[in-house]
């Protein structure tokens, strides 16, 4: 075994995943029986040996999912092979998350990554001061490119916090990064958290919009009070450049024309096919991003930086493949189990009294993100367990806490898409990004429950 541990094989990583990815498009497309056996098998090897190279945490994580989904699976007569094959259920986060280099490259090879920094940076290099504006840097961004925008910022607030303090550094990117997208994706339409809460609850977008904002807006503005006066007094040592006002407003137009035609194939697609949102951005991330560098002329640098970007990322994809592949089994063997339905009767108890329905709803949501269950997975089941006891009069209150505490929760749970990815980049343990924004998703899940029993009354 200790063969497997050299450092041409941890070069050259990004070959496995390679493979993985490719024949996984191919069954994705083809839908080929065959090809999705042989693609099953295939992850099951990749989360092998991906788990031989994973850190000790996400190797615990890995065989506590796995362990836990073979059992519900098995009591509910699911077959080993089955078993295997629910291993691919989370396969396109996966691919979602190899591709993200892509973005981050045009970005930069736009020279946007600079204009982000300057709205970024105060002249004073007071924290106080950059916090808000890096909540509004990763808001605007998130709103158009979803997750990536995380990925994005936090490279720009690396960079501008090298010299502070690897304490002060942190926090101030988990809080105002992984909060902000919180913040911005509640009212999108190209949320999936959105979209299956319309689908779920029969209501109209346009008339969950309002509450939705209203939501996002009230809490935003407590939580940059409440961050420029944690940031208070510190000062940042970081160089202080003149900015040209002319030059970054050209940029800040050249990223909004962009955004916006980035989000518009996203519409398109996502609209005229059922393949999924984060599907829908994986798949365009690649081509828009060659798109771009060729229009913009700088389609040499793009490769060069871009190959380079993409080869580092997925050589350190490990921890990654080890949770969205043991997640997948997981899941599967939850859905499948007896569990969705014992959460029925326990609802029912509460039929009739909102406000405890709408805490139950949170508690949910929040207890199982904390043990890997994503938000859109518990939506789903709650979904099913809710619908005996909508009515037209607490419809809008329960999807509006629906939506909010399924997206507040994604700042602090530690096994979610955005905590494990800042994890990941920053070398932290996940646990800890849980106890420095878990007070802001309470804040916004009672803000939101708030904005539900007002919906009631209205």
């Amino acid at each position: 075994m200790n063969i497997l541990y050299n450092q041409t094989l941890l070069k050259n990583f990004f070959y496995i995943y390679t493979l993985l990815f490719i024949l996984f498009l191919v069954y994705f497309f083809t839908d080929i029986a065959v090809i999705g056996t042989a693609l099953s098998f295939l992850a099951l090897g990749v989360l092998i040996i991906s788990w031989l190279f994973a850190s000790r945490l996400f190797k615990m994580i890995g065989m506590a999912f796995t362990a836990a989904g073979i059992i519900l699976s098995l009591a509910s007569g699911e077959s080993a092979f089955a078993i295997i094959s629910n291993t691919t259920s989370n396969m396109p986060l996966l691919f979602f998350f190899s591709v993200l280099p892509w973005i981050g490259t045009v970005v930069k090879v736009g020279g946007l990554d600079d204009s982000i920094s300057d709205m970024i940076q105060d002249d004073n290099n007071k924290v106080e001061n950059i916090y808000g504006r890096s909540v509004f840097a990763t808001y605007f961004l998130g709103v158009f490119l979803n997750i990536s925008a995380i990925y994005i910022v936090q490279q720009i607030l690396e960079n501008l916090f090298k010299k502070a303090t690897l304490t002060l550094r942190n926090e101030f990117i988990i809080k105002t990064t992984l909060r902000a997208f919180a913040l911005a994706v509640i009212w999108s339409p190209l949320e999936v958290i959105v979209g299956m809460t319309v689908g779920a609850t029969g209501l109209s977008y346009f008339a969950l919009f309002p509450w939705l904002l209203l939501v996002s807006i009230t809490t935003g503005i407590v939580e940059v009070f409440i961050g420029k006066k944690d940031f208070r007094g510190i000062t940042l040592d970081a160089d202080k450049h003149d900015t040209d006002k002319n030059a970054m407003t050209r940029s800040i137009i050249k990223m909004l024309v962009l955004l916006v035609s980035f989000l518009s194939l996203v519409m398109v697609l996502n609209t005229f096919s059922d393949i999924g949102f984060i599907m829908s951005v994986a798949l365009i991330i690649i081509p828009f991003s060659f798109a771009t560098a060729i229009v913009m002329q700088k389609f040499e640098y793009f490769i060069k930086g871009g190959v380079a970007a993409w080869r580092n990322h997925n050589n350190t994809l490990q921890n990654f493949a080890v949770l969205f592949l043991s997640l997948g089994i997981f899941s599967e063997g939850f859905n499948s189990s007896p569990l969705p339905q014992l959460m029925q009767t326990v609802f029912g108890y509460f039929d009739g009294v909102v406000i405890l329905i709408l805490l139950m709803i949170m508690a949910v949501i929040y207890a199982l993100a904390m043990f890997g269950v994503h938000p859109v997975a518990t939506l789903a089941i709650l979904a099913e367990v809710l619908s005996p006891i909508m009515t037209p009069d607490n419809v809008m209150s329960i999807a509006i806490t629906m939506v909010v505490c399924g997206m507040s929760i994604s700042a602090a749970a530690p096994y979610g898409i955005n905590a494990t990815m800042t994890s990941q980049k920053m070398g932290l343990n996940p646990y800890h990004i849980t106890k420095t924004n878990m007070s802001f998703s309470l804040r916004m899940g009672l803000i939101g429950i708030l904005f539900s029993m007002a919906a009631l009354i209205i």
